[in-house]
């Protein structure tokens, strides 16, 4: 189970790089925009939308990339096995916590307004948040295993999800493209 979940993880993240690379380059004309831009570049809902998209893939991208690396730090620290436990979910809590943060803020810098990609994101990352405070009481707290199973498939479930809706925009950029062209 542990070898099915680690080698997931390694390819969402490999997806996720994937999909911010295909953005830059499918949007090279914005490239500098997407990173730098303000409320200049913001002239219509397109513009809207694809900026956001790319601040919610961008965001999904390094805070995976951070959990992940933090998660697999913290089970190697030594401690008691039920301060490990509550240390290892609050910290995961916090990190789901500090994305949503993130993520509107990132928005509110750039005066963007939030589209179905970066909100569902966020529905994922409280999910999520909600799911890992639910541990930390259940296996921190009280030193019970019963959601153990669900809470490992669910983050799972929710990572993927995740990574799905960041690629919709992407995809649907690239099949522009290819009809424009007449591929």
């Amino acid at each position: 189970m542990i070898d099915f979940i680690t080698a997931t993880d390694w390819t969402i993240r490999a997806l996720e790089v994937l999909i911010i690379l295909f953005l830059l380059a499918t949007l090279n004309k914005y490239r500098l925009a997407l990173f730098f831009g303000g409320k200049s570049n913001l002239k219509s809902i397109a513009d809207h939308t694809m900026h956001s998209c790319f601040i919610a893939a961008l965001t999904v991208m390094v805070f995976h990339f951070v959990s992940s690396s933090l998660a697999q730090y913290i089970i190697t620290i030594e401690m008691s096995k039920l301060a490990l436990r509550q240390f290892f979910y609050f910290t995961m809590f916090s990190c789901s916590m500090a994305f949503v943060v993130a993520l509107f803020f990132l928005h509110t810098i750039r005066s963007c307004t939030f589209s179905t990609t970066a909100r569902f994101c966020l529905y994922f990352a409280l999910a999520q948040a909600i799911l890992q405070l639910t541990q930390f009481i259940m296996r921190g707290l009280l030193d019970n295993n019963l959601l153990s199973p669900a809470y490992s498939y669910s983050v799972l479930a929710l990572n993927i999800l995740s990574l799905g809706v960041v690629t919709i925009y992407p995809v649907k950029q690239f099949a522009r493209l290819l009809t424009k062209e007449g591929i």
